[in-house]
């Protein structure tokens, strides 16, 4: 134990008058820092479900997004496809076209080579 005498001493008196007035600061900072903490972590949980919306809403736009370019790719293809049928078919028509145009300017020729004999023939015939 402490000898009581010391404990009159000015300076182990004003030592005690400190601790006393730090252990009553103490009790109020920690006070405080609770109501901090129950402020803040209130605060930090309105931002974080913010944050946590926010992300939702992107990854929801993100999927639309790449669900929307699938689909533009695909109908793109689609596109691309039916442009390629279009260009065959026309290529094919067009070669028909062709053929055919040759078909009646050779059976002319032989409509008109036809004529000639024709002609000869006759002639033929009126000069017997």
């Amino acid at each position: 134990m402490v000898d009581p005498e010391y404990l009159r001493d000015k300076k182990v008196q004003k030592i005690d008058s400190d601790i006393q007035t730090f252990e009553v600061d103490l009790q109020k900072t920690k006070l405080e820092l609770e109501g901090l903490d129950r402020r803040l972590d209130g605060e930090i949980d309105s931002y974080r479900a913010v944050a946590k919306s926010r992300r939702d809403t992107y990854e929801e736009l993100l999927g639309r997004v790449r669900k929307a370019e699938k689909e533009w790719k695909d109908a793109d293809k689609t596109y691309k496809d039916a442009q390629k049928r279009k260009d065959k078919s026309r290529s094919e028509l067009q070669k028909k076209v062709e053929t055919l145009k040759k078909r009646i300017k050779n059976a002319e020729k032989t409509k008109y080579k036809r004529f000639e004999e024709l002609d000869k023939e006759k002639a033929k015939q009126r000069d017997s």
